[in-house]
């Protein structure tokens, strides 16, 4: 099994110009946690929910919500992406994709051929792959 079966191929992905708040609209929107920045198709970097939420001010901190807005508004995705970061290929085994996701505490792997973005698998894909065995597994036992 190779990550490029299972992958979410052509994700939603952001640029390095892009606002802190646009791409956390753009992660509610999509219901996800992870957003490949990308210059084209040319993986840049990664941002995460955490990525925002670290990097977001507190508005318990006695920051009016004005402040607040304007801080996501003018704090641009470049600033607090993960650069570099790890890839696969689709051709990457599942095993070794979800080894690498399990020991590195990653929720995600941005998929590239070079380095053209082509997909991304996440946490979600991997359980994905799982329910399928245990469905296929019960399916031969039933």
């Amino acid at each position: 099994m190779q990550v490029g079966t299972f992958m979410t191929r052509d994700p939603i992905t952001v640029s390095e110009e892009t606002s802190m708040k646009d791409a956390m609209l753009l992660l509610r929107t999509h219901k996800i946690r992870h957003l490949p920045v990308a210059n084209g198709k040319h993986l840049v970097g990664l941002v995460s929910d955490r990525d925002i939420r670290r990097a977001s001010p507190s508005l318990l901190s006695g920051i009016g919500k004005t402040k607040y807005e304007q801080i996501l508004d003018d704090t641009i995705v470049a600033r607090i992406m993960t650069r570099e970061p790890f890839t696969v290929g689709e051709n990457t085994s599942v095993q070794e994709a979800v080894r690498v996701l399990v020991e590195r505490k990653f929720g995600s792997l941005p998929v590239v051929t070079g380095t053209d973005l082509v997909g991304i698998f996440t946490e979600i894909d991997a359980l994905k792959v799982l329910l399928d065995q245990l469905n296929d597994a019960g399916a031969q036992t039933g």
